[in-house]
């Protein structure tokens, strides 16, 4: 077991009891999203100091950020206001904004450099939606699926290399794969994934392996298909089962891709004030390493995690949550 150590902290103190609710590296700095509606931009390796820019009531109830990747300084969020909004993170403006259908609150946020853009809305009369636009013509989405979920769609995410190929997971307890290059949705929809419980997120951990995480802390390890054809056996998913159980701690706040073509869970404990980082290899096959996980000890207190995300050239680890904080982490 490795600790690291708490080097800076970014506070929001006003307005007190304010959450922060993600945050994303870019080329412009760390862009951040809070329950105050503000997007603000800082300086990772000064957080102690000013914001570099905010952006207050970017949208009303904002729920999720993406970054385009390739762009030193556009920030995406969406909310519970329906709308989509693209941020210049340097100088403040907003640069574009489009809406879901039937302004349905938006819970999760996709983009694919340099022009994908996909949002997936709660579940409004009776249809939860997926609609992506190209972000050069925000008018009308080039795509929409209306059928493939029966509730709130909370995962949105492009594959790493095959940017037509979109992951949806939803708290139906399913994770769909479409070909986005298909309009015609029966035809679009390429796999689908019955994970049996709420999704809180799902990603593509490489070229072909899919993980879904459940609200209730269920993992698996599912393959994406590359041969569709008709009576083509699906291999067979692989059960971890509740993370908690597996590795201790009390929930889970995400699992992340790494460059090293592993991944990082990310587990927390409220009792003890600790957040721990436990390695996924793929040997293959996928297996947790608890014995090498790396501590911060203290964490946020006893609040959640809500996000985290690596600093690879400068070795920190950063981290968000419900009591307000960005804390930056490194090795001693």
């Amino acid at each position: 077991m490795y600790s690291l150590t708490a080097i800076d902290a970014f506070q929001i103190s006003s307005p007190e009891n304010t959450y922060i609710y993600d945050i994303v590296p870019c080329a412009a700095g760390l862009a951040a999203i809070s329950s105050d509606d503000s997007l603000r931009l800082l300086d990772p390796l000064a957080l102690g100091g000013s914001p570099l820019n905010s952006i207050r009531r970017v949208n009303e109830d904002v729920t999720c950020l993406k970054v385009i990747e390739g762009d030193a300084s556009v920030a995406i969020t969406a909310g519970r206001d329906g709308r989509v909004v693209l941020s210049d993170l340097r100088t403040g403006q907003r640069v574009g904004e489009c809406r879901s259908e039937q302004n349905a609150p938006i819970l999760s946020l996709a983009c694919s450099y340099p022009y994908a853009l996909a949002a997936g809305t709660e579940l409004t009369n009776h249809q939860a939606t997926v609609s992506i636009w190209d972000t050069r013509n925000l008018g009308t989405p080039m795509v929409q699926y209306i059928e493939s979920h029966s509730d709130d769609v909370t995962e949105l995410q492009f594959h790493p290399t095959r940017p037509q190929i979109l992951l949806s997971g939803s708290t139906d307890g399913l994770v769909n794969i479409y070909n986005t290059t298909i309009k015609d949705e029966e035809d679009a929809l390429h796999q689908t994934i019955n994970h049996g419980s709420s999704i809180h997120h799902a990603n593509f951990l490489s070229e072909t392996d899919i993980f879904a995480l459940s609200h209730d802390e269920k993992f698996s390890m599912y393959e994406l298909v590359t041969n569709a054809e008709e009576g083509v056996e699906e291999p067979p998913p692989v059960h971890f089962g509740d993370l908690r159980e597996k590795l201790g701690g009390e929930y889970a706040a995400n699992v992340l891709r790494r460059p090293d073509g592993g991944a990082v869970a990310g587990i927390g404990t409220h009792s003890t004030r600790s957040f721990d980082l436990v390695q996924l290899k793929n040997t293959p096959p996928w297996t947790f390493s608890p014995e090498t996980k790396v501590t911060l000890p203290g964490a946020h207190g006893s609040e959640i995690i809500r996000s985290y995300c690596f600093l690879d050239s400068h070795r920190t680890v950063l981290t968000c949550g419900e009591d307000g904080q960005i804390q930056a982490w490194r090795g001693t």
